[in-house]
């Protein structure tokens, strides 16, 4: 390699990880985004406080590349979480208690991705189309889980039962955070103490 080369090599800026900006900083541009993005869809809910403050620049390309990245990240999301319940119904053997629990993180997860879904700075018509995503992933699972449990014979429709009574479908509706002031709360009421 000539002067030349390992001059230019020396300027070139560094490839990959080195890139990217700190991963702990409030998301203000397309770059910022992208290692935040990419622990979310790594299974990191802790960035979504960061997400939620976050904001972008909306010009064309960004959009573009920006809302790919979302999707990517969702779809990474929603593939993990079939993966995990998967994994919960093995292990449970077909015990209602196990089924139960398995269905339940399971809901949980979904809950922390409508939050993903509602990121302040997402335009409503992203937020829409994670949103549906979520939803038709959900309701999809739901029916194969209950189809596959209808064709069980065995164990007298109680797997059935805990598919049906345990929804993924059925979630709390997600709030936006808010913050609260401290001025607003006020101190709790005592009541009258009885000691016998």
């Amino acid at each position: 390699m000539g002067f030349a080369a390992a001059a230019y090599f020396a300027r070139a800026p560094p490839t990959g990880e080195e890139v990217r900006s700190d991963q702990n900083e409030i998301p203000r541009t397309y770059a910022t985004w992208l290692p935040l993005l990419d622990r979310f869809r790594e299974g990191d809910d802790s960035v979504l406080d960061l997400m939620r403050q976050g904001s972008i620049e909306w010009s064309s390309i960004v959009a573009e590349r920006w809302t790919r990245h979302v999707s990517s990240a969702l779809e990474g999301r929603l593939s993990m979480l079939s993966k995990q319940l998967q994994l919960a119904l093995d292990r449970s053997r077909g015990e209602g208690f196990a089924v139960a629990a398995a269905l339940l993180n399971a809901r949980r997860s979904l809950d922390r991705l409508h939050e993903f879904a509602l990121i302040p700075c997402v335009p409503d018509n992203v937020k829409n189309h994670l949103g549906n995503e979520i939803n038709r992933w959900a309701k999809e699972s739901q029916a194969v889980l209950e189809e596959n449990a209808a064709k069980i014979r065995t164990d007298n429709g109680r797997l059935l039962k805990a598919f049906r009574d345990n929804r993924l479908t059925a979630r709390a509706t997600v709030v936006e955070p808010t913050t609260r002031d401290s001025s607003d709360t006020a101190p709790p009421q005592r009541g009258r103490r009885v000691i016998l």
